[in-house]
């Protein structure tokens, strides 16, 4: 049977894969959409995977619920010195509030009918019908070239997959 640590550097692994597409679709320029969806994907593996070197989740929690994620904005909060320095006080910042924007899309936790969605199509509550990549606000935020948001949250998740092991023996 693999153990907590076996798990952990899988989701690591996975996480620096999924950044490298993520990373690919930012330097694209399009799929605003897709990127929100490849950086929701990422920070999830790398919470979990942090959760799992910390101790502070069984595998099963991490393996079987999408709520462990959640758990590391409270960390990413209340340890702010520790990882501010991966991009600056205002990349932390848009990380912060990226996280939250993409959590509170994701299809398990957007479950009303009117709730904007990550990956899926939604009605609104007048009944009109919208999808991610033209109607998401934070994938409006990502793909607004006069916004740098994308670039630094990248940039922070980059340092992040680089300096995990630093941050999380």
């Amino acid at each position: 049977m693999a153990t907590d640590r076996e798990w952990a550097d899988a989701f690591l692994a996975q996480a620096r894969a999924d950044l490298a597409a993520a990373d690919a679709v930012a330097a694209s320029g399009v799929a605003a959409s897709s990127l929100a969806m490849l950086l929701q994907m990422v920070f999830e593996k790398l919470a979990k995977a942090a959760l799992l070197r910390t101790r502070s989740v069984a595998l099963e929690d991490v393996t079987s619920t999408h709520s462990t994620a959640r758990r590391v904005l409270l960390v990413l909060r209340r340890e702010r010195r520790r990882f501010e320095p991966l991009g600056g006080a205002k990349a932390w910042g848009d990380v912060i509030w990226m996280i939250e924007e993409l959590e509170r899309a994701h299809p398990q936790i957007a479950r009303g009918k009117t709730d904007a969605r990550l990956e899926y199509p939604w009605e609104t509550a007048a009944g009109a019908i919208q999808w991610p990549e033209h109607d998401l606000p934070v994938a409006k935020h990502l793909g607004n070239p006069r916004s740098n948001l994308k670039a630094r949250v990248t940039k922070f998740a980059d340092h992040l997959a680089s300096r995990f092991d630093q941050l999380f023996p």
